[in-house]
């Protein structure tokens, strides 16, 4: 089974989307493997064991993966975790897919079968230059390998971030994980990429995507769309009704209602 890899902090803004998110790619065939900060650092103890209980009570198929670090670096730890998956105890000829906390795939058709020694990157039009979009990078676990070397997860973050400090961590580093992606790809010899260009003309927004900055969002419901950065944060009522819409359209057969139960209970604990 392939899996996809996702990272989230306590942050509540970003905690909130694991078991959905989760539960579609578990619809999608994929199992998911998610890298988390240990301990709680946002609100209580209480938001991370409904989010655990969620997971189990459903029956989703993830595995959490924890890194540590000082508090101040725990969201540039999370976003760039996600390219160390493969240094987790998986199948060399498993299929990784890189993804984000927030998004849902509605159609894994789009990503090419993994070939041995080669990356594919998805939207590689949608950032900007020197930088790979993690989501979505593409490859089997063996690949993964080449491309990172030697090392569990947490020591390779701590050769990338450790030595690292400043005020902003967040801020100056955000696309630390995207320009990371890309150095790793350009200055290793034994892994070829291929690269899938997704914006539309003249934008860096994504074709076939639902997008979370689109006050039309809604009207454009299609057969065709492949993804959906979820509006944020989820469980506000105007973003809560939006996605509950939208899996609703592409998932009309199944029953949602744990989504509402489990939002109303995350609710309680902000």
């Amino acid at each position: 089974m392939p899996t996809a890899v996702i990272s989230t902090t306590y942050d509540p803004k970003y905690l909130w989307y694991l078991p959905i998110t989760t539960w579609v790619w578990n619809k999608m065939g994929f199992k998911v493997v998610c890298f988390m900060p240990y301990g709680h650092t946002y609100g209580d103890e209480y938001m991370g064991n409904l989010v655990v209980d969620t997971l189990v009570k459903g029956g989703l198929n993830g595995v959490r993966y924890y890194f540590d670090c000082p508090k101040h670096k725990e969201a540039t730890y999370s976003q760039c975790s996600r390219l160390y998956a493969s240094a987790v105890d998986l199948p060399e000829d498993e299929t990784l897919v890189i993804s984000d906390i927030d998004m849902l795939v509605f159609n894994t058709d789009y990503f090419l079968p993994a070939a041995d020694g080669i990356i594919d990157i998805y939207g590689a039009d949608l950032v900007p230059q020197n930088q790979y979009p993690i989501c979505y990078g593409v490859a089997n676990v063996g690949t993964w390998r080449k491309l990172i070397g030697e090392g569990t997860p947490q020591q390779h973050l701590d050769r990338l971030l450790g030595h690292i400090e400043c005020e902003n961590m967040r801020g100056n580093y955000w696309a630390s994980d995207q320009e990371n992606l890309y150095n790793l790809i350009h200055s290793n010899d034994e892994v070829d990429y291929r690269l899938h260009n997704r914006a539309k003309p003249g934008t860096q927004f994504a074709t076939q995507r639902l997008d979370r900055d689109d006050s039309f969002i809604l009207d454009r419901l299609s057969p065709d769309i492949w993804d959906y950065h979820m509006n944020r944060p989820g469980y506000e009522p105007q973003n809560f009704e939006k996605i509950m819409a939208i899996l609703s359209y592409y998932f009309p057969h199944e029953d949602l209602s744990w989504i509402n139960e489990y939002n109303e209970k995350f609710k309680q604990l902000l």
